[in-house]
């Protein structure tokens, strides 16, 4: 098992950032794409980017208070425009109306709040001649191109210290001028792990990496790979002044210990306004999301993927000698559980072997309260007695076997 890998494993749950210039005219940070705005019109909304001062500050606490071990920001979105200090195009955070280093007091914030540091740095840049040309079918600029990919990565991996995870997105590989070839992709990655040992990076550049993503759909990666799910609280990335689709509390805390206990993450993703504020209903769903972390989240941090993780009633983990029973539909005040459906492979190609004798003594109890539950086996089922009526968490209670 890879060293560097323990943390991501560890934290299962993530903020993810979408900010830019899109962020000022609050339709989404595909705007300048989906509307067909000129790169010349669209640089003009630098002289109104000015982001409030310690902005990003609140940011971090919030990812803090809502239970989240690491920070993803979009260091550069697919318009190009660069939060950074860069010496490869003028379209930067400096040249704006805030004239300063956005990523470092990003950077600064993260760590100050104890999370792990994460950069978004998009392949695609629809502000850039030779990727426009690329993009279109002209191999001719393929080595302008690469320079100014590998230039802005090297300036990410060099001027903030340490930097624990890279999130590539935007390669869009066309099968000819666009490819992880045409990139160099491969030097690309051995270049960042050069310059940030133990960095962790996702799959989006082309080639293999430390973990695979998926987008707004869960699909756990095969029995044994790192994986990560990112969302949106609402529908749209970046700020979207009329996106009213919010998920509820419920529908997160799904998501999170669906993840977590098919073995994966869940980055979920904020959009603030220019300005820096982040819009009170997903303060609010966040801050949610934390306090049940804070009673439960024992059953999300650092917990073992099962062969079988689905239950009658929802999902099932472990984390040495505990099972973790996420509870989504309560079964009232008596419940079975059949537990030879419980195995873990056996050594050598051996048969799967239970995760406890039956018949051997157990303890239940449910996690938020504390409560303890009555048990006895029938056969191949544990049944827990003493159940509340109702569940103390009606998203998700997680009720706790002790092998």
């Amino acid at each position: 098992m890879s060293h560097h890998m323990e943390w991501f494993r560890e934290a299962k749950f993530g903020m993810f950032i979408h900010w830019g210039l899109y962020s000022l005219l609050g339709r989404g940070e595909w705007v300048m794409h989906n509307e067909g705005i000129p790169a010349a019109e669209y640089e003009t909304l630098m002289r109104k980017f000015k982001p409030r001062r310690g902005c990003i500050r609140d940011w971090a606490r919030l990812a803090r208070r809502a239970g989240m071990r690491y920070m993803v920001l979009t260091t550069k979105h697919h318009d190009g425009f660069c939060l950074f200090r860069t010496r490869h195009t003028d379209f930067h955070a400096l040249n704006s109306a805030a004239g300063r280093d956005l990523v470092a007091e990003y950077v600064e914030a993260v760590r100050a709040e104890g999370l792990k540091v994460g950069l978004y740095f998009s392949l695609g840049d629809w502000n850039h001649p030779a990727y426009k040309a690329v993009a279109n079918g002209d191999a001719s600029q393929c080595g302008k191109l690469r320079e100014f990919i590998h230039g802005q990565v090297r300036e990410l991996m060099t001027q903030y210290g340490k930097i624990d995870l890279l999130w590539y997105d935007g390669a869009w590989f066309n099968g000819g001028t666009l490819s992880a070839e045409s990139l160099g992709s491969a030097a690309l990655n051995d270049m960042a792990r050069q310059l940030q040992p133990g960095i962790i990076i996702n799959e989006r550049a082309g080639v293999p990496a430390d973990y695979v993503t998926c987008e707004n759909e869960l699909k756990p990666a095969p029995f044994g790979q790192d994986w990560e799910m990112c969302t949106c609280i609402n529908d749209m990335w970046g700020y979207a002044r009329h996106d009213y689709n919010y998920k509820t509390v419920n529908q997160l805390l799904f998501l999170l210990s669906n993840c977590a206990t098919n073995g994966g993450n869940l980055l979920l993703n904020i959009g603030p306004r220019a300005n820096g504020t982040v819009p009170a209903p997903q303060v609010q769903r966040l801050e949610a999301v934390g306090r049940w972390l804070k009673k439960q989240g024992e059953a999300i941090y650092g917990v073992e993927r099962l062969p079988r993780v689905y239950t009658s009633n929802g999902r099932v983990t472990r984390k040495g000698s505990r099972l973790y029973y996420h509870v989504y539909y309560w079964p009232d005040r008596e419940w079975s559980i059949v537990m030879s459906d419980q195995a873990m492979p056996g050594n050598d190609g051996a048969e799967p072997r239970p995760l406890v004798r039956l018949g051997a003594p157990v303890k239940a109890s449910i996690l938020a309260t504390g409560k303890k539950l009555a048990t006895r086996w029938e056969g191949n089922r544990l049944i827990l007695s003493g159940l509340p009526a109702v569940p103390p968490d009606k998203a998700d209670t997680v009720v706790v076997v002790d092998l």
